[in-house]
C-alpha cells in the first residue's frame, strides 16, 4: 500500500516514524517549513532525508501545484495527522482508500477545536484518540480506529496529549495491518450524538478571583 503522509506537529512526528519502523511503503510527505500557529510545530524533514523519502513544504495543501504532486506519486491513501486546515474535496476523493485524519477526543461527540484543553478544562474523565476516514465536514467521516484514553485530576495539556500519542502509535501499527489486508471496518458516525466544540478565546484564559 502506496501512503502519502501529511503532518506538521509533533504527533505527526512520531506517528511518520512509527511508519518507517513498520515498514510502511511511505511515498511521499507534505510538511510545513516551520509554523507560528502550531505551539507543537516539528520539522519533520530530517526522518525524510535519512529514508530517502520525498518531501515538499505547502501552505496551502489544496493548492493545485500540491495536489499535482501527492497525485503524480500515486498514492493508495493519505494519512494526514496533524494539519490545522480543510483538506477539499479534489484531494479527498484523489486515492482508492481516501484520507485517514486524527482527533483526539470520543467521536462523535467533541468535535471542533482544542479538543485536550477543552477535556482537561470540562473536567472530562476520560477522552479518545480516534482516526477516521476524512470527508468534507469536520471530524464527521467514519471511524477507522478508536481507543479511550483515562484523564487524572494530575493531568495537564502535555501530560494528556503524550498518552494519547503512545496510545494513537499503537493504533497505527494496527489498522496499517488491517488496510494492506483489506480486514478493516468502517464505524459511522451519529451526527446525532455530536456536539462541537469552538475555538478558544482570549477571555478563556483570564481568571476572575473575585
Amino acid at each position: 500500500m502506496r501512503i502519502f503522509f501529511i503532518g506538521t506537529v509533533e504527533f505527526s512526528l512520531q506517528a511518520l516514524e512509527k511508519l518507517v519502523d513498520i515498514d510502511a511503503n511511505i511515498v511521499g510527505v507534505c510538511t510545513k517549513e516551520s509554523s507560528t500557529f502550531n505551539s507543537d510545530f516539528a520539522n519533520l524533514t530530517p526522518i525524510c532525508k535519512i529514508n530517502n523519502i520525498p518531501y515538499s513544504y505547502v501552505e496551502d495543501i489544496n493548492y493545485k501545484e500540491s495536489f499535482d504532486w501527492i497525485k503524480s506519486l500515486n498514492p493508495d491513501i493519505i494519512f494526514c495527522f496533524g494539519w490545522s486546515s480543510l483538506i477539499k474535496d479534489d484531494l479527498l476523493k484523489l486515492t482508492p482508500y481516501g484520507v485517514i485524519g486524527f482527533h483526539p477526543a470520543s467521536l462523535p461527540q467533541n468535535r471542533g477545536r482544542h479538543p485536550i484543553i477543552w477535556a482537561l478544562a470540562l473536567g472530562l474523565k476520560e477522552t479518545s484518540s480516534t482516526f477516521f476516514f476524512m470527508n468534507s465536514g469536520a471530524d464527521s467521516g467514519d471511524i477507522l480506529s478508536q481507543e479511550f484514553v483515562s484523564i487524572t485530576y494530575e493531568d495537564n495539556a502535555k501530560s494528556l496529549y503524550d498518552k494519547i500519542i503512545v496510545i494513537a502509535l499503537v493504533q497505527i501499527e494496527k489498522f496499517v495491518k488491517e488496510l494492506i489486508n483489506n480486514s478493516f471496518n468502517k464505524i459511522v458516525q451519529d451526527d446525532d450524538l455530536s456536539n462541537t466544540w469552538r475555538k478558544r478565546g482570549k477571555k478563556d484564559g483570564e481568571i476572575d478571583w473575585r
